[in-house]
């Protein structure tokens, strides 16, 4: 028994326009877990190392949209640095101080959040690019002994495109 055809090209077209599910990962040396968007790619680790070369530690693991220009980042650095026990906010106006520093800086939020048992720097900024504005939202907390940070960025020219997904990303780790 088949279905007829148009039963069959239905159920195709219901597939085919199906919006693709996030993929829950595990952040690369952590118990923090993340839903990647639909879509994004592991960034090979030779493009790691040349898009993240102006300076200190690329990241541990970057996701994105796929090349060539991987413009949309998910990224992880998992530093052998621990934060202070206690209270974040010191080290929250420490990061403050120094990301304001950068040329086209501004505020969208700041703050620390809880989420999934811990506690979260959570900094949502504007800066300058090299040609175009770029949206960063970094959130930074304890692991272990080392100090987890997790960016996610996108630039003015696509932000009304991917800053939901992006939010949803980091305001869902766990």
């Amino acid at each position: 028994m088949t279905l007829p055809t148009r039963v069959l090209q239905g159920l195709a077209l219901l597939l085919l326009s199906a919006p693709a599910q996030a993929a829950r990962i595990t952040v690369p040396g952590t118990s923090v877990s993340i839903d990647v968007p639909a879509g994004f790619v592991p960034m090979p680790r030779s493009v790691i190392d040349s898009k993240y070369s102006r300076g200190g530690l690329p990241p541990t693991a970057v996701y994105s949209t796929p090349g060539p220009h991987w413009e949309v980042n998910i990224a992880f650095a998992l530093r052998d640095a621990a934060l202070p026990a206690g209270d974040l906010a010191p080290v929250q106006a420490g990061l403050e101080r120094s990301i304001s520093a950068t040329p086209g800086f501004r505020w969208v939020k700041h703050g620390i959040v809880r989420a999934a048992g811990r506690e979260w720097i959570d900094l949502e900024f504007w800066v300058d690019g090299v040609d175009t504005p770029i949206y960063n939202h970094l959130r930074v907390t304890r692991e272990g002994q080392k100090t987890l940070l997790v960016t996610a960025n996108v630039t003015k020219k696509l932000y009304a495109k991917y800053a939901a997904r992006l939010n949803a990303a980091m305001n869902g780790l766990k």
